[in-house]
């Protein structure tokens, strides 16, 4: 008996659609997938094609051979998909680790800073930041100390923050 051509276009357009169904969700182990794979094949192509046991068994040999080719195929694919994205995420960390620890871009110049930035420091609200603006240009961010616009205390506190360079000229 022969097989019906559109046969082996279900059977391809079948296992495609098993084998992204089943082998890229991470969840379930590999193993399975495939398992489940070519069982669900050969169940179609036993049932839908043919009623010759041995044409059967050849296409369904025929389509679990290509499964497993594709399977492999995509694994390799996933192994490298996971490296690439381990390397990103390694930069990324590192990335963000030495934003972290980079002092000068956490630091605030009294001299240029916007009032939105200043009250972003520990403790300085709208008052105190008005302050700080009113009372520029400041040579030493301490400055601002001596000329009242925050306490001694106030400043102890976002002193690490500061740095008091020349206000751009205008």
């Amino acid at each position: 008996m022969k097989m019906p051509a559109f046969c082996f276009t279900h059977i391809d357009i079948f296992s495609e659609q098993l084998f992204w169904m089943f082998v890229l969700p991470i969840r379930t182990s590999m193993r399975t997938k495939i398992a489940i794979t070519i069982v669900s094949g050969i169940a179609l192509a036993s049932v839908a094609c043919s009623n010759d046991p041995a044409t059967t068994r050849k296409q369904a040999a025929n389509a679990t051979e290509q499964l497993k080719q594709d399977t492999r195929e995509a694994a390799g694919n996933i192994k490298k998909g996971a490296q690439v994205a381990k390397t990103d995420l390694t930069a990324a960390a590192q990335g963000v680790k030495e934003g972290l620890n980079d002092k000068s871009s956490s630091q605030v110049n009294v001299n240029t800073a916007g009032k939105a930035e200043l009250m972003g420091l520990p403790g300085i609200d709208e008052a105190r930041a008005n302050a700080i603006i009113a009372d520029r240009p400041y040579r030493s961010a301490h400055q601002i100390v001596s000329k009242g616009a925050v306490s001694e205390d106030e400043y102890q506190k976002i002193a690490s923050h500061l740095v008091a360079s020349s206000a751009p000229k205008q």
